[in-house]
């Protein structure tokens, strides 16, 4: 694939454009809001713009171009790269994890239930909070992997009984990157999915390689209470990727061309991985990806919605979400840098883009 990839702009739609614009205005004046919107369909972007502050101390104000911490939206990327190295042969997908460390004192957890949250293994977030003393010393992701071969925290369950969202999941699955490539977690991403698809803002946030938050955007709790730099940011996969509202817009774009990961490889990615799940027909999850089936509408006219495959993030100071609506070739990408009150409805960004049937009054409260 060529290096980059050109993004194509249309705002011809008015009604379609001031729907979007009305509703992240109207959130921004309740102080409800800040940060930046991209929405795309049909290959074009058709909505894209910043509200408020990127430093409420100084009011520097946010760009559309600007780059936040992506929190668990990281997690889209981090498989991304273990399927590029499925596809290249150098990671087994059903394999073992202790095939690549023989050390690891859990059993029978694949690089599978890794990606889909079906491992069982305890949270290293709470696990290192007790034994991790220095917390003005970053933890590494080396370091998670010390502290559960020395002290096998009890996992929640055994491998393949049933869902369960764990972030240490994902700093093993950026550990085995690093095991698979023979270069670190960051060399990786950038030069085999930053570089490629022109994610030219795009960067992994380290504690342990640079120890002050990156200042271009803070991330805030309130308008008033800036959030920590925590120990725990040392710690990448599960998190810890900066990027634009363009940059996920390029990644959207790249993981529906064929060349960039094998179209079989992403369609796995997107298929259910907890069956035990299925007859509630929602909040199931694939390999990277939270997955929306169709009649999770409750209006009729979503029931041809198609399929949808999202991520969200929330982690100190930010909330991020990632859209992707597959049959409908839409993306969906927002990016806040404050918490309180920075839930949004996911459905609700849905409607903004795709309800061509009307304007609803839409609402503002959830």
């Amino acid at each position: 694939m060529s290096s980059g990839i050109a993004i194509m702009y249309d705002y011809s739609d008015d009604v379609l454009y001031h729907r979007i614009d009305t509703f992240f205005e109207k959130r921004y004046r309740q102080g409800r809001f800040n940060g930046t919107v991209l929405m795309a369909k049909n290959g074009v972007v058709v909505y894209q713009q910043s509200f408020g502050f990127s430093n409420f101390s100084t009011k520097d104000s946010l760009h559309t171009e600007d780059a936040f911490q992506l929190a668990s939206v990281s997690k889209t990327i981090t498989a991304a790269a273990v399927l590029k190295l499925v596809e290249d042969g150098k990671i087994i997908l059903d394999a073992d994890f202790k095939m690549y460390f023989p050390n690891f004192p859990y059993d029978g957890v694949t690089i599978r239930y890794l990606l889909s949250h079906r491992s069982g293994l305890p949270n290293y977030m709470y696990f290192a909070d007790k034994v991790w003393e220095n917390k003005d010393s970053s933890i590494t992701n080396a370091d998670v992997m010390a502290i559960m071969q020395r002290d096998t925290p009890q996992p929640y369950f055994s491998p393949d009984v049933k869902y369960h969202y764990c972030n240490t999941n994902y700093a093993l699955l950026a550990s085995l990157i690093e095991q698979a490539s023979g270069v670190t977690y960051e060399e990786y991403l950038q030069k085999e999915i930053f570089e490629p698809l022109g994610m030219q803002t795009a960067f992994v946030f380290n504690r342990n390689h640079s120890p002050k938050l990156p200042q271009e955007v803070l991330g805030y709790n309130t308008r008033l209470q800036l959030k920590e730099n925590s120990y725990l940011n040392g710690v990448v996969g599960d998190k810890g990727i900066y990027a634009s509202i363009y940059d996920l817009y390029k990644l959207d774009l790249g993981l529906r061309d064929t060349t960039f990961i094998a179209a079989q490889l992403m369609n796995e990615a997107y298929q259910p991985q907890h069956p035990e799940r299925l007859k509630r027909q929602r909040d199931n999850y694939g390999l990277g990806w939270r997955i929306q089936f169709a009649n999770e509408w409750s209006e009729p006219r979503f029931s041809e919605v198609g399929e949808v495959v999202y991520h969200g993030g929330w982690w100190k100071g930010f909330r991020t979400y990632f859209i992707r609506l597959i049959d409908k070739n839409a993306c969906i990408v927002v990016l806040s840098n404050t918490t309180r009150g920075g839930y949004l409805n996911r459905k609700q960004l849905q409607h903004l883009l795709i309800d061509e049937t009307s304007t609803p009054a839409l609402n503002q409260n959830s």
